[in-house]
């Protein structure tokens, strides 16, 4: 009879095991109080402002490690407060953009800027970032609305698009102790017919998780997000939650992006020195088929990254990753915060998925920046030997570069980078360990066997006027009902029901380009209060007739205090 208690008892500590390693963290805890803070969102202008601060610099920021995001609020004061030295030689948009974060992160800065003249009923908008704030040295909140109201038609369906999206975030700190965030949205909107066909291909709207279908053609879903953070010690931070994360300089990420579901987590962030060393355990949802009300499968992922600055002018960091199935839980064995997964994995009987890699970024010249990634998600060097293209030899590999300032034009910003993944990168030999959450890629949204190439514009001749324009082409080889090319991540994948073993290459399959054009002009009413227009040319040509398209999206809209989701793919 003990063995079945046992079992038992090891089932159940496995479930539990994000809230049993969360409370011994917490218990672990010493008594000195650090100040907490709360993560800038994603995609938010912000981290364009810090980056470009940085390359003007000159140097990589030991408070600011670019390549594991979100980042801390208050590291971006921190980090302002290491370029007062440099604020002089600003131009008058750019302490505009010093400006707009010290009044973002206003709990942090304390600075004068972010104090209303007139409060509304004298309660509300008395700093110019919150709706409501209140503050002492036990309890801070700051209350925000959310909403983002967008109308606009499309050549392809004819029918006329929107986004109508009503939410509130919840943000502060308890005793400056615990940091905390709450965001909730109810959404409702009819998007471009490309992405409604991706959403009818996967179960699941990009970006997103569970939806229901509205009106005609339309979605109707919410998004929940939220955490807890807090010191464990003076250079340490745990965060649990549902959110999202991403690795990488880039536009995309070889290793992990935004692009899928939120999911919970939690996360181990230790910077001292130079080093930035994070420990990420991911509870994900697997692969399913959209249906009626029932339990989704799970699986689970652990990540480990870490960020040097190797010189003033040069980060570099290397990651890796594992994704899982246990019918018990948690596998233990991957919670090690500094083991290296591979030999884990090896010693299990290599049922697992794993991906391990590098990613550096450069600073020089006060005005560039250039990045990168290498990712290995598997390589067998024997069977590649006198061969080529062996199946098996899963890589990906990203090149970019930033130019701020461009051609000595104030304000002109230029990125470019290139995207490049193997065949049958991401994928596992069953359908539950590849490289995905909730029906969506973990890492970059067009799976694997693609080469992409990105350019962007950015250009501020005024503070409150943001004008920008994405060109993109990717040329992929996409799979059919009764091939397997390598570019569908969520087929299982193995030597028997692959089109060949060698002479694989990036593209193979049925040919698919994509052209995608996109310009945004934003104007900033008053803080995070947001006026856009859009345009989006978007265009598939492909040897398969169903994979071709093209399209024209012509949209207007207000937001506030929200970062929308490009759906550039």
């Amino acid at each position: 009879m003990l063995v079945p208690y046992h079992c038992e008892v090891e089932v159940l500590f496995r479930r539990k095991f994000f809230y049993c390693l969360l409370a011994g963290s917490a218990l672990l805890s010493p008594l000195k109080i650090f100040s907490q803070s709360t993560f800038l969102p994603l995609n938010s202008d912000s981290y364009q402002f810090l980056s470009r601060f940085e390359i003007l610099s000159g140097t990589v920021s030991d408070e600011l490690h670019f390549s594991a995001t979100p980042l801390l609020r208050s590291k971006a004061a921190d980090f302002l407060d290491s370029m007062k030295l440099h604020f002089a030689s600003l131009n008058e948009a750019e302490k505009k953009e010093v400006d707009y974060l010290l009044i973002d992160n206003d709990e942090w800065t304390e600075d004068s800027l972010a104090k209303s003249k007139k409060p509304f009923l004298k309660y509300f908008y008395r700093d110019k970032a919150s709706l409501y704030q209140f503050r002492n040295n036990d309890f801070m909140v700051k209350i925000n609305p959310v909403f983002d109201f967008e109308i606009g038609a499309e050549s392809a369906s004819g029918e006329t698009l929107f986004t109508n999206t009503r939410g509130v975030e919840v943000r502060g700190w308890i005793a400056k102790r615990v940091g905390y965030l709450f965001y909730l949205t109810e959404n409702q909107a009819r998007y471009p017919e490309y992405v409604r066909e991706r959403t009818d291909s996967f179960g699941v709207v990009p970006y997103q998780g569970y939806f229901k279908d509205f009106k005609t053609s339309g979605v109707d879903f919410f998004e929940a997000k939220g955490y807890f953070d807090f010191t464990a010690a003076k250079f340490i931070t745990i965060q649990f939650g549902h959110d999202k994360n991403f690795l990488g300089d880039g536009i995309r990420s070889l290793a992990l992006s935004d692009y899928s579901e939120n999911y919970l987590f939690l996360k181990l962030n230790t910077q001292v020195w130079k080093i930035n060393y994070q420990n990420l355990f991911m509870d994900l949802t697997a692969d399913f088929l959209r249906g009626g009300d029932t339990l989704l499968p799970k699986k689970y992922a652990a990540v480990h990254h870490i960020s040097i600055n190797a010189a003033k002018w040069l980060n570099v960091g290397a990651f890796e990753t594992v994704v899982f199935h246990r019918n018990d839980g948690y596998e233990l064995q991957y919670l090690n915060p500094i083991i290296f997964y591979r030999s884990i994995e090896q010693g299990l009987g290599s049922p697992d998925n794993t991906t391990i890699g590098i990613d550096y970024r450069v600073n020089f010249l006060h005005r560039f920046s250039w990045y990168g990634q290498v990712m290995v998600d598997d390589y067998n060097i024997q069977a590649s030997k006198g061969k080529h293209g062996y199946w098996g030899n899963k890589t990906g590999i990203q090149q970019g570069i930033k130019y701020i300032n461009a051609f000595d034009l104030k304000n002109l910003d230029l990125q470019f980078e290139w995207n490049a993944v193997r065949p049958y990168t991401y994928t596992h030999n069953d359908s539950i360990a590849n490289y995905s959450h909730y029906n969506q890629p973990l890492a970059h949204p067009l799976g694997a066997n693609f080469n992409e190439l990105i350019g962007l514009i950015h250009y501020r001749p005024i503070f409150p006027l943001s004008l920008s324009a994405e060109v993109l082409y990717s040329s992929q080889g996409r799979d059919t009902s009764y091939s397997n090319w390598g570019s569908n991540i969520f087929i299982p994948t193995t030597e028997s029901n692959i089109e060949t073993v060698y002479d694989n290459k990036i593209a193979q399959g049925v040919k698919s380009h994509l052209f995608y054009f996109t310009l945004n002009a934003s104007y900033m009413i008053r803080h995070n209060l947001f006026i856009d227009g859009e345009y989006i040319f978007r265009k598939t040509s492909s040897d398969e007739p169903a994979f071709a398209s093209h399209t024209n999206v012509f949209q207007i809209g207000i937001r506030m205090n929200m970062w929308k989701n490009d759906f550039d793919f």
